[in-house]
């Protein structure tokens, strides 16, 4: 079992599972039964109802990360991604592997993009000529990139970190040197954007310096960049520039951080826990596109140190998939420290269309995540139940290889005063975490109970089948057959069996023959409408199948959802034998996990003192103390019922 989990934990579904109630009483009297200590939860809100844009996977590209040659697997390892945009070297000099016109070819058909970095046409960092080879080397460039009739040229970005590598003895300034480039590039090749400074951080008065200048001299980048490499506080990074703007007059301009990683550099590249927050930030302030760093200079086309060797994926390939895997429109997320570039943060998209949302998250915190989601108002195909998938991607580092992630928990959840919420245990700050809602449940829709063929002698007391189909339950007499099993699923007119209802379902019994499984409890979801037609023939038989209770509750498989607070209602009226409920009811709520409770020793040795009492009390009495306790709250539920 995995060391994940949803958390939270009811008394009762133990108590339906195990002991009758009288025994469960004085096990709680005696502190056998502990409930989950309560602890502090990292809290992460995402709201379906406040649109970003549209899913455009804006940071899943790298920084050399595709060469001409790896990874050799474009359809199994790049298309997954669905990366927006990679950054290569204009000529194979300053980067000995990586063309960026070979690369764009390669990566053309996963609709990624390719940003030609033109400074790497010089060696080390970089050493400059003049202006006559420079504009002979753009040159180059821009007639490969039209011979090989390329339409995914994200943008020309004319120089790399000219805060550190343009160097001052250069002939011209750089601003300078950045308007004649600019403006040889519009002439060679108009329709393709130009992107920079690519300041190594984020300067603002050296940024301040060169937009000025920029705005005066008609020579403003299609597109802003700079690297984000150093941990620091990102959001007021991003509102910073947006403010300098209106400052200048300028924009707003799409926004390249071109290179990104966490503080830990290399430790953290492609990490789920430190790429988290980062990629987070990108869409709440709608980043256009960024870039994986490069700190793994021995490995090129790796995408950014998502792969462990050059065709086995790591954990954070995995989490970059799932960033792949979203459709739709980004929502709003809020996380508990917006300014941290390593704290828990997330990031959601809804698909209205497809009725799906999945939320991505990761980075520092408490050891419990609460996930809030809201705003289902804005998603009608819900309709009341969500069913919730939390799954797992481990990272150890980025040379260990991930073959699979882990599913935690699912189960149906319903929809309480507009939104769910979903906790997850014992996570930590390099792992990456995946909630997945869907309007589906586990399978189809049940198709309902169908009408009893006759009867079957009853042999007395009820034998329970845990899975939520063809439950067999029979009691003293003859009667018919119960309403058959639904199919499954949720929403079905027979009671559905959905999220892992194999676990434990209570499935309702039709008294006096072999009892159908209409109105099967799920676990969390809707049941059905009516759980199967009255047997017909039969002598002193039970009601065929009686309608499953209305609303959500029963089966003990839950993940971080409530049922929804339906009564639980019996399959039948007792004739000649006790009636078996379809579901027990369980509160209206958002968080429900199952957890195993624990046992101090001395309640243990208490409760062995306690069966051995019962024991001599039966032989002394020729009858079972816990029967007769469990007949006699039967019996009221019976007469309830009626």
């Amino acid at each position: 079992m995995s060391r994940h989990g949803i958390v939270s934990w009811y008394p009762s579904t133990l108590a339906r599972a195990v002991v009758p109630p009288s025994f469960l009483c004085l096990c709680l009297a005696a502190g056998m039964l502990r409930a989950t200590p309560a602890v502090a939860a990292t809290t992460l809100t995402v709201d379906l109802a406040t649109t970003l844009g549209p899913v455009a996977h804006a940071a899943s590209g790298a920084l050399y990360g595709v060469t001409e040659t790896l990874p050799a697997d474009v359809t199994t390892l790049i298309a997954p991604l669905h990366p927006k945009m990679f950054t290569n070297p204009a000529a194979d000099i300053q980067q000995p592997i990586g063309d960026a016109i070979v690369v764009a070819g390669r990566v053309a058909p996963t609709g990624a993009q390719v940003t030609i970095r033109l400074a790497d046409w010089f060696k080390g960092f970089y050493t400059f000529t003049s202006m006559t080879d420079w504009f002979d080397k753009i040159g180059q460039t821009v007639t490969r990139k039209k011979t090989a009739g390329l339409t995914n040229i994200y943008a020309y970005e004319i120089w790399n970190e000219p805060n550190g590598t343009y160097a001052s003895s250069n002939p011209l300034s750089f601003n300078e040197f950045w308007r004649q480039t600019f403006a040889q590039l519009r002439q060679l090749d108009p329709g393709v954007k130009i992107t920079g400074p690519s300041l190594s951080y984020y300067n603002e008065s050296v940024l301040k310096d060169f937009l000025s200048f920029c705005k005066t001299n008609s020579c403003l980048p299609d597109i802003v960049g700079w690297h984000e490499l150093g941990g620091g506080n990102l959001t007021g990074t991003l509102q910073a520039y947006r403010a300098l703007e209106k400052q200048l007059g300028i924009g707003p301009l799409p926004i390249s951080i071109n290179e990104y990683s966490g503080a830990g550099h290399i430790d953290v590249e492609g990490q789920p826990g430190a790429s988290a927050p980062l990629i987070a930030k990108f869409e709440r302030f709608g980043v256009d596109s960024a870039c994986i760093s490069f700190w793994d200079v021995g490995h090129p086309g790796r995408l950014g140190s998502l792969l462990a060797t050059n065709t086995d994926p790591n954990g954070g390939w995995w989490f970059y998939k799932w960033y792949g895997d979203m459709t739709g429109t980004m929502v709003s997320t809020t996380p508990p420290t917006p300014t941290s570039a390593t704290a828990l943060d997330g990031f959601a998209n809804l698909d209205a269309t497809g009725g799906t949302a999945s939320v991505l998250l990761g980075g520092v915190n408490d050891g419990t995540i609460q996930v809030i989601v809201k705003g289902f108002k804005a998603a009608p195909s819900f309709a009341g139940t969500v069913h919730a998938v939390v799954e797992h991607t481990p990272f150890v580092n980025r040379t260990t290889a991930v073959k699979a992630t882990d599913t935690l928990q699912t189960a149906d959840l319903a929809i309480a005063n507009d939104q769910v919420t979903v906790s997850i245990a014992n996570a930590n700050a390099t792992d990456g975490y995946r909630l997945k809602l869907s309007s589906q449940g586990g399978g189809t829709g049940g198709t309902g109970g169908g009408t009893g063929t006759g009867g079957v002698t009853g042999t007395g007391g009820a034998t329970r089948a845990d899975a939520g189909a063809d439950a067999r339950d029979t009691s003293a007499g003859t009667g018919g057959s119960g309403g058959g099993p639904g199919t499954g699923g949720r929403n079905g007119t027979g009671g559905s069996t959905v999220a892992d209802a194999s676990t434990d379902a209570r499935d309702g019994a039709a008294l006096g023959g072999s009892g159908g499984a209409g109105g099967v409890a799920n676990a969390g979801g809707t049941s059905g409408q009516t759980g199967g037609a009255p047997a017909s023939g039969g002598g002193n038989g039970g009601s065929g199948g009686a309608p499953a209770g209305g609303g959500a509750g029963g089966a003990r498989t839950g993940v971080g959802g409530s049922a929804s607070g339906g009564a639980s209602s019996a399959t039948g009226s007792s004739h000649g034998g006790s009636t078996s409920t379809a579901g027990e009811s369980s509160s209206a709520g958002c968080t429900c996990l199952i957890g195993r409770p624990s046992a101090s020793p001395a309640a243990l040795v208490f409760c062995m003192l306690l069966l051995a009492w019962c024991r001599t009390q039966r032989r002394r009495n020729g009858r079972d103390p816990f029967r007769r306790c469990s007949s006699s709250s039967t019996s009221a539920t019976s007469s309830s019922s009626a």
